[in-house]
């Protein structure tokens, strides 16, 4: 006799008394414990792959999030570089074109020292006469010429303000 799916299972002796409803019973608590089974591994097993399907797309979010961070990094500290860079340039500029001007003033600064340029400019731009020996005057300039102001008027109205504050206080 061939058993199919375990419908007609007989368990010991079953000639003197058959007991068709004990084996069905036993079948169908059996039938439904393997179900019970089934469906609570069916469960865990959806629910750890919803767990690992979670943790994949945390993963996948920090590494997004994380690349972000870097590029903005990178490209702020390229902005720094090209800003440093472009300061630099205009100092680099600067430079050169003070260093020209410098050049400039010391021809200028040459030319004018010669005597022969000075008198000719005096004489010619600015009308000038060129002195004769009896209008020249000499000066000793190694004392002092200059007349000083006395600040005794300042040593006066300290003086009142002191009496007024005295007299006050």
């Amino acid at each position: 006799m061939i058993v199919e799916k375990n419908k007609f299972r007989m368990d010991g002796n079953t000639v003197l008394s058959p007991d068709h409803e004990t084996g069905k019973r036993k079948y169908e608590e059996t039938r439904k414990k393997k179900y019970e089974d089934l469906e609570k591994s069916r469960q865990q097993t959806n629910q750890s792959k919803r767990l690992k399907d979670i943790k994949n797309k945390k993963n996948i979010l920090t590494n997004i999030l994380l690349g972000f961070v870097i590029g903005v990094v990178i490209i702020a500290r390229y902005c720094m570089i090209y800003n440093y860079q472009d300061t630099t340039s205009k100092a680099k500029s600067q430079i050169e074109t003070l260093s020209r001007e410098n050049d400039a003033y010391k021809l200028q600064l040459i030319k004018f020292r010669n005597i022969s340029y000075i008198e000719k400019t005096a004489t010619e731009k600015l009308h000038m006469a060129k002195p004769r020996i009896s209008d020249v005057q000499y000066c000793n300039l190694s004392k002092n010429n200059l007349v000083e102001e006395k600040k005794s008027e300042v040593k006066v109205s300290n003086e009142i303000v002191n009496k007024i504050k005295n007299f006050i206080f």
